[in-house]
Parts: structure tokens; C-alpha cells; sequence
């Protein structure tokens, strides 16, 4: 897709906004500089059913609500930087998420442990599940296709930002 869709600024508009304070640190400020860098290169696409039955069941599929589970989202979204300085500025400028809509951030669990990761943003009929932070591709298909299945619904364009490496 050679457009981006608009649901994607606001999503990135929304993420954002959470520094956009009085005082915000300089480590969230380089986070928000190593996030836009990456995120000018992503791509997305429009979903289609997935072909692979998302394994995960409510009880492992988690919609974040609590700072702790901030902080895990946090640690997986780092892992997609290579640089520790980067890594940690990632994680304070995700820490810094306010819930609000129109987006929620999701985690993935197996064993206890948190494996997966996504913002899904929901506006007007469209839904886009980005951000992706899987251990492996198996489970990235796998959390995708059970993000697909519970929120599909009400939505007539879902939209998935193709995982960057």
C-alpha cells in the first residue's frame, strides 16, 4: 500500500502527545526521535482474514491497563532497537502512555510471561494493529490472528502495519 492511512497519524499523533509536556525527559525525547525514525519507514496493508488461527486464548491475550503491563509492553517494544541507549529510551518514551483512546496497547501472554506486544487504534470503523513485538514469527502470526478475532468485529477496514525488522 503506497498510501499510509490516516488512522496511522492519529495513532502516531496519539503516541506522541504523551511527552508533549511541561517537563518531559530528555530519554523520552530521544525514545519519541528513535520511534518517528523507524516509523517514517513502515508500511501497512489491508487485513485479510488471517490464515492461521490465533492460538491465544482471552486469558493470554491482555488488554493493557496498568503501569506494570506498561512497563512489559515497554521491554518488548525495545527489543525491536539494536543499541542499549536506544532500548532504553524506547522504553521510558513507552512508559509514558497515558491510557486513553483511541488507542490500547495489547500484550501476548505464554507460561506467565509476556511475549507479544501491539497498539491497536480503533476510529471510525477502521482498526490498526501496529507496533508489533513478537519472541518469534510464529508467535507474531499467531497474536495477530487472535488480535483479528476479538476486535475484528464493528470495524470495516482492519489495517496491519507490516513488522519492521
Amino acid at each position: 500500500m503506497s498510501e499510509i492511512p490516516s488512522i496511522v497519524e492519529v495513532k502516531n499523533q496519539w503516541l506522541y502527545s504523551h511527552i508533549d509536556i511541561k517537563f518531559p525527559t530528555k530519554e523520552s525525547i530521544q525514545g519519541r526521535r528513535c520511534y518517528k525514525a523507524r516509523a517514517k519507514d513502515a508500511e501497512y496493508q489491508v487485513m485479510d482474514v488471517p490464515e492461521i488461527a490465533g492460538s491465544f486464548i482471552d486469558s493470554d491475550l491482555y488488554k493493557v491497563d496498568f503501569h506494570r503491563a506498561t512497563v512489559m509492553f515497554s521491554l518488548l517494544q525495545a527489543k525491536r532497537w539494536e543499541e542499549q541507549s536506544e532500548q532504553e529510551a524506547i522504553v521510558e518514551f513507552f512508559t509514558q502512555i497515558i491510557f486513553s483512546p483511541p488507542c490500547d496497547l495489547y500484550l501476548g501472554f505464554a507460561d506467565g510471561q509476556a511475549i507479544a506486544a501491539a497498539i491497536v487504534t480503533s476510529v471510525d470503523g477502521e482498526l490498526l494493529i501496529s507496533d508489533l513485538a513478537c519472541d518469534s514469527e510464529k508467535v507474531e502470526s499467531e497474536f495477530i490472528s487472535s488480535l483479528f478475532a476479538r476486535l475484528k468485529d464493528g470495524h470495516d477496514i482492519v489495517y496491519l502495519e507490516k513488522p519492521l525488522s
